[in-house]
């Protein structure tokens, strides 16, 4: 495995094109890089590749669920992040599947391109605001995401990425 740290551009680019390619994405393209066999049983798994990167996303759950994504230089492991959160209890699994979640995905698409690790730090559209706050950067970083609803946060997840050396 190499151990050269990677082109912080090339990278950061990487993951925005496949953020916007995968989970987030609309759903024609989203299919597209749905694997059929999850890499691990259980998950719905997704695979993007472009020149030498590759990357793999998965997560278990629907309303709960945590996941790993993982960026691949030439066949070499060379960034991770992982995600875990849950939803405000209070409201049903509808109200997220047909409203929190399809928003969260456009804040998901919205991606600053020098942090496009989730979404940006604020976006709002109706009812929702979403935010996302991060320490560190791209090499090492902790952060925050949430989705509030009429000023009450309804759904949050924690994230944690670095890069694999």
């Amino acid at each position: 495995m190499k151990t050269n740290k990677p082109n912080q551009r090339e990278l950061l680019a990487f993951i925005a094109n496949a953020h916007k390619n995968t989970y987030a994405a609309p759903k024609d393209v989203r299919e597209k890089s749905k694997m059929q066999t999850p890499f691990l049983p259980g998950h719905k798994c997704f695979y993007f590749g472009e020149g030498d990167y590759e990357y793999y996303d998965g997560y278990a759950g629907s309303e709960w669920a945590p996941g790993r994504e993982i960026v691949l230089h030439s066949g070499d492991p060379i960034w991770a992040m992982a995600y875990q959160g849950k939803h405000n209890e209070s409201f049903d699994s509808n109200f997220f599947q047909d409203r929190v979640f399809p928003f969260l995905k456009k804040a998901l698409t919205n991606v600053d391109k020098n942090m496009p690790f989730r979404g940006p730090s604020e976006f709002k559209e109706g009812e929702f605001e979403y935010r996302f706050k991060m320490e560190g950067d791209y090499s090492y970083f902790t952060g925050r995401e949430s989705v509030n609803y009429r000023g009450t946060e309804v759904f949050f997840q924690d994230v944690m990425g670095e890069l694999i050396k």
